[in-house]
């Protein structure tokens, strides 16, 4: 397909949102970018699949500033949720190539972006503070369920201490859940499973998802937890894309892939990805996400408005 120069610039545009919004906690850029190609195209896996490698480029250009600064840890203990992901991944772009699933993009995707985007335009976009206060809470609302196990005491020191290592040791937030437990064990296979469909049945890289689960199972500092979370999403984002592409030709004789828009797209992720993750502390959060979430709304209505007129 030919490309208008507006057409061009949008992409641009909105691929420098998905390297700013990847800088932070390592955010897709699915919210924006798949209604975008939708609009452009009308082809809801073309659109996945071009977010999912728009993905992989926007979370390289921010690993690399995330690896040269050594702010990642790779362990064996994480194993399990990256082969839980890749299979539930591969079950999700199966289930929506196969199925009539793959419709509700049409008018869900838009709706939803919509709300998305009214709900980060009113709340920012989630910070490391935001983030670790949500761990907080989670961990609070977590050992109450413990306390029968643990004895009241040592709980108010399980609390204490996780304020006390964020100040000494940068960040440092203390595993929630007792690590190799079946509780533990349970957990990773669950959060593998929705990060796996995440990414093949919404084109999404999960970096959000993964951060989380680095931080409340395996006790991963802030810092290293987005590092390592964008060096997986990297892996998911390659394995996701390569599963389009081979059940996409077996199923529907097509590979679903489009340089031109990918380009476009790479251009504006690579550049602001691999700047602002240099610069992202110093940041206005809260400026960022109101812009981000008034992109998202347009976009959202734009895309419903095209699909009932179409």
């Amino acid at each position: 397909m030919v490309l208008e120069i507006y057409h061009i610039i949008i992409l641009i545009f909105i691929g420098a949102l998905v390297g700013i919004s990847m800088s932070f906690v390592g955010q897709t850029g699915q919210g924006v970018v798949v209604p975008l190609i939708l609009l452009i195209t009308g082809d809801v896996l073309l659109a996945i699949a071009v977010n999912v490698i728009n993905d992989f480029i926007a979370a390289t250009s921010v690993a690399i500033n995330y690896v040269r600064k050594k702010q990642y840890y790779l362990s064996k203990n994480i194993i399990i949720l990256i082969i839980i992901s890749l299979i539930a991944s591969f079950l999700g772009v199966l289930i929506l190539i196969t199925t009539p699933l793959s419709t509700i993009f049409g008018w869900f995707l838009p709706a939803f972006i919509i709300l998305l985007g009214s709900t980060i335009l009113s709340k920012g976009f989630p910070t490391s503070e935001r983030l670790k206060e949500m761990v907080h809470k989670i961990s609070q609302r977590f050992l109450k369920y413990k306390k029968e196990d643990t004895g009241l005491e040592k709980i108010e020191n399980m609390s204490e201490n996780i304020d006390e290592k964020s100040i000494k040791n940068g960040d440092f937030i203390e595993s929630i859940i007792e690590p190799y437990s079946k509780s533990f064990f349970l957990l990773a296979i669950i959060m593998g499973i929705i990060v796996g469909l995440n990414s093949g049945m919404f084109g999404a890289n999960s970096g959000l998802i993964i951060t989380l689960v680095l931080i409340i199972l395996y006790g991963y500092p802030l810092k290293k937890s987005v590092g390592t979370a964008l060096i997986l999403s990297i892996i998911m984002c390659i394995f996701t894309f390569v599963t389009y592409q081979i059940l996409g030709y077996t199923f529907k004789g097509q590979f679903y892939f489009d340089l031109e828009l990918i380009i476009y797209l790479g251009i504006g992720s690579f550049l602001t990805g691999f700047i602002i993750s240099n610069y992202v502390q110093k940041l206005s959060a809260k400026a960022m996400g109101r812009g981000m979430g008034a992109a998202m709304i347009l976009l959202g209505l734009i895309s419903l408005i095209f699909y009932f007129i179409t």
